[in-house]
Formats: structure tokens, sequence, C-alpha cells
């Protein structure tokens, strides 16, 4: 049966990779390859050459220099995952077969536990081409020691792979056998209670000395020491034995390391095989409602989902277009969700000044590294606009709206939800900022006049945002087969040149948009200081918004007469 698994998996490489082929007839995947492609080269693999040896030793040396905290970084996240993958509520698919595998496998005379080694087979291609990409990410062109790296990875991924596939048969397992599994699998569950319990225990037995630290850098390494002894230690060892094996320093180190790694392995492959949980059902549902989605609209959800707010009889219709996208949001998040954190991060801000410096000024720097992010990227991550009814074109065009008005409303949805989450992590970082800090130099300055930078930095969100909306939702209109529908999406290096010229475009549009209002903030900025003789920050950051609003707004009018002149046919969004 082995020789028929890895057949079968060798021809659907074989199809997959000769579609892929033939999608480079198409100009955006050619020219998405060409710019993946080149930025492989450029970014890892031009120096490894000449250099090797000296890339070699400089990334030695550098992971030898961070492999200790990359280590308890990596335990801790591991760890997080594990406890998440039990507590979340809502169960995961063991194994995702698509449909034609459903429909030849389970009828087949094929056991179940060669049912789950031909899906771990069939994964072993993702692992292996995912721990290859950070393979190049982390040791460049430098060729020594990059095998240990590329083997401790996949054992790491393998193990991640195998330990979400048993929590998922768990789950089944617990809701096929009702209360009678509940009694018997309770020793998972507590098993995850107590590991929290101990790591909690820890941190509040750690409290003084890290209230006492001054810096972030030394809550981190209070904190490194406290996931190296005593219980939280030996909660966090088999975590570290996965870690530590992609981070060998030597050949001598990852052979060490080896055999817990592996150990660790051997028992999630084992706990899968026993597991009496029958997935074949749950996969069969979970393939078909797949195929079913990407052949029709999607399917209405049972129940009714949440409303952002009460829509009015009239009004704009822009807000109509909009409470729908909010909708499509709230069922994973909504603003009401957003506003209720607002006490809790309250609360946790007023606790860490308490607690002490350096945890206050960890959680703020994080909260304004998030923050940026969120602007900078949010809107490839939120997608509740016209790229997301982009399959339904045909419809949007038969609403009596105009275009300018349909795609106003289409690029606020984003625009709401991320700019929400920008003002709770600034307010997080106003609030855990602390007190006004003395002498010189950056940090001291933002402290002192954090609350200006961060109002500031609340106005200027809002228009960042909408002008990357804007981007995406043009993009949308104008080249709609560059925009992915509803189904998955695309991978590979040709989806990642895609996504990085897309990236470079906005960020070189975002530049142009924000130089206007940048040149008239700068002349309201020199008139209130030849006037007050002091610098301010708030009203130019004002000023850039409305410009780059007002920029947003003319686009999306020029944009909307192209919409009501689009052929819905013409969309090839799927393609």
């Amino acid at each position: 049966m082995l020789g028929a698994f890895l057949y079968l998996t060798a021809c659907s490489v074989k199809n997959r990779t000769a579609r892929r082929v033939r999608l480079l007839r198409k100009p955006r995947y050619a020219a998405g390859l060409v710019v993946g492609l080149l930025y492989m080269w450029f970014a890892f693999l031009r120096r490894a050459g000449g250099r090797a040896a000296a890339d070699a030793d400089a990334a030695q040396a550098a992971l030898e220099a961070v492999a200790g905290p990359l280590q308890f970084a990596g335990s801790l996240l591991l760890l997080a995952a594990a406890a998440a993958a039990w507590v979340w509520p809502g169960a995961g698919q063991a194994f995702a077969f698509s449909r034609a595998e459903v429909q030849f496998l389970f009828p087949a005379p094929v056991t179940r536990r060669q049912l789950v080694h031909y899906e771990l087979l069939r994964s072993q291609l993702a692992i292996l081409f995912g721990s290859a990409i950070a393979t190049l990410f982390m040791r460049g062109g430098a060729r020594a020691g990059s095998w240990a790296f590329l083997s401790g990875l996949w054992v790491l991924l393998m193990v991640v792979r195998l330990h979400l596939a048993g929590v998922a048969l768990r789950r089944t397992s617990l809701v096929q056998h009702g209360a009678s599994g509940w009694a018997r699998h309770w020793l998972p569950l507590a098993a995850v209670a107590g590991a929290l319990a101990v790591f909690g225990a820890g941190i509040a037995g750690r409290w003084p000395a890290l209230a006492g630290a001054a810096t972030g850098g030394e809550v981190f390494r209070e904190l490194q020491r406290l996931g190296s002894e005593g219980a939280t230690g030996i909660l966090l060892w088999p975590f570290r034995a996965l870690v530590r094996l992609p981070l060998s320093a030597s050949a001598a180190d990852f052979w060490r390391a080896l055999p817990p790694a592996l150990a660790i392995l051997a028992a999630n492959y084992v706990w899968v095989l026993r597991s009496d949980a029958a997935f074949e059902e749950a996969s069969a549902a979970h393939a078909e409602k797949r195929a079913s989605d990407r052949r029709a609209p999607r399917a209405a959800v049972k129940g009714a989902a949440p409303t952002p707010f009460t829509l009015a009889a009239a009004g704009p219709p822009e807000t109509a277009v909009l409470w729908k996208n909010l909708i499509l949001v709230g069922r994973y998040a909504s603003i009401r969700t957003l506003v209720r954190l607002v006490p809790i991060v309250l609360v946790l801000g007023i606790v860490a000044q308490g607690g002490g410096g350096g945890i206050a000024a960890t959680a703020a720097t994080a909260c304004l590294a998030f923050a940026a992010f969120a602007v900078l990227m949010g809107t490839q991550m939120v997608r509740n606009d016209l790229r997301q009814d982009l399959p339904h074109l045909a419809l949007l065009k038969t609403w009596p709206l105009r275009g300018a008005a349909l795609l106003r409303g289409e690029a606020l949805g984003p625009v709401v939800v991320i700019t929400a989450v920008t003002w709770l992590l600034l307010l997080g970082a106003a609030i855990l900022g602390g007190a006004p800090g003395e002498g010189a130099g950056a940090a001291a300055t933002f402290a002192r006049h954090r609350y200006s930078y961060l109002a500031a930095a609340a106005a200027l969100a809002p228009s960042l945002i909408l002008a990357q909306s804007v981007v995406q939702n043009a993009l949308a209109v104008l080249f709609p087969a560059w925009v992915a529908g509803t189904g998955p999406r695309a991978r590979g290096i040709d989806a990642m040149g895609q996504r990085l010229l897309v990236m470079a475009g906005m960020l070189v549009i975002l530049l142009l948009s924000v130089l206007p209002g940048a040149v008239v903030a700068a002349l309201v900025a020199a008139a209130a200081y030849r006037l007050t003789g002091a610098v301010p920050i708030v009203v130019p950051a004002l000023v850039v918004s409305a410009v780059v609003a007002g920029e947003c707004w003319l686009a999306l009018e020029g944009l909307g007469r192209i919409f009501d002149r689009t052929d819905a046919s013409a969309a090839d969004a799927a393609g």
C-alpha cells in the first residue's frame, strides 16, 4: 500500500506542477515568478559563492549569540500554541482530504492507519518546502550547518503537525463519546490546566525580580532564568528540546539534541495512531463543503450574525455597504468586542505600571510595534471589501448604487476594523508609558511627550489605512485577476512575487499620497511655530489626514466611473 500512496502522491505533485507551469502563460504569474526568483537570488543566494565561508562563520556566530533567547522564546511560543490548541473553542480538522480522495480511498480496502499514513506522507512536501524556505531566511547562502537547521526544523514541524492532529482527534473523540468521553480523557485537559498553573505560579514567585527590572531586556533575562529552573524548567523541557534541535551550534550539539526530539516525535505519532476517533465522516463533510464553496457562493451561516450597529431605513448608501462588510468580520470579531477590551487594557496598564518600569516599557514597545504592523500590513490581512465581494461582481452591478458610493463603502470596511485595533494598541502604549523620563535621548523625549506623539499617530493612522484600502480596491477594479477570491490563497514563488509587487506599489503610492499633505502640514507647523514658538504635532497630523482623505475621495470617484463601465464577465477573479 505504501507504493500505491507514493505513486498517488507523485502523480499529484506532477499534475500540480504542470498546472503551475501552464499558469505561467498569464502575465501576472510570469511577472510574479520573475520577481520572486530575483528576490530569492538577491536576498539569499547571491552571496553563496566566494563569500560562502565568511557568511557561514558570520551566521554561526550570530546563531550562537542568540541561541539562548531564541530557544526560550521558541519554547514559550510552542507552549502557547499547544495550550491554545486544547482550550480554544471549536474543533479543527485532523486531516483534510480532498473530495476525490474521499470518494476513492474511503470505500477502498484501506485501513484507518493507512489513511493516516497517507495524509502524513502527503504533508511531507509542504513541510519540507517550508523548512527549506525558513532555512534560506535564517541561514542565507551559508551551506555550513544548514543541513542541521533544515533537519531540525522538519522534526519540529512534524511534531506540531502530529500534535495538532492528535488534539483534533481527541476533540472528535470527546464529541463522539459524550459524557463518557470526558471521563476517559480528563488527563490531557488536566495536564494543560496544570501546565498553565505551573507557569503562572512561576511568574508569581518571580514577580519581585520582574517588578524590579529597569528595562525590557532585564525582564526577558529574568523570564529566561525562570524557564530554565524548577517546575517551570521541567514544564518547558519538551518544547525546549524541540527548539534546540534546529538551533544547534554544531554537529555535536545536533546529535546530542536529536534523541529527545525524536522521542517526542515518536510519542505524538503513537498517540495519533492509537486515537479511537472516527475522522472519516468529518473529513468527508469537510471535503464536500470545500468543493461546494469553490463552485457556489458562500452558504448562509446558521443563526443571525451579529450586527455592528442598527442600520437606518434611509441614509448614505456607503453606510449600508459598510454595515454589510462589518457583519462579515463580525463572525470572528466585532467593534463591540474591541470596545469591551478597553477596560481590560486600562486595568492591565495600571497593574503593569505598578509592577515595574521594565515590564511596562516592554509592553508599551510591543503595543507600538503591533500598531505599526497593523497600519502597514493590516489591509493585506483584513479583506472585508471588494476583494471579498469580487466573485459576486455580477450581483454588485445590479445594485442601484453609483460605483463611487459602492467603492467608498467597500474601502471603509477594513479601515474601521484596523483603525479600531490600532487605536486600542496606541491606548495601551499611552497607559503603559509610565512617568515622564528624565535626561536626553529619543526614549526620554518620547516619554515626556508621548501623549502628543500617540495622539498624532491616532490622527494619522486612519488616513494611512484608508489610502492602502483604496489601493487594494483599485487593484480589484483595474486588475481583478491579481486579486485572490474567497478560495484558498495561492502559494509558491510566483504568488510571493505577486505580493511583493503589490506591496512595493502600495508603498510607493502611499508615499506619493502623503507627500502633498506633508508639505501642507509643514507650512502649518512653520506658521504655528512663528506664532507660538512651539512645534505642534497633532495639528499637522490632522492636516495630513485631511489631505490624504481628500485624495482618497477623488481617487474613489474616478474608480467609481471605471467600475460603472466594467463588464462583470471580464473579471477573472479566480484565475
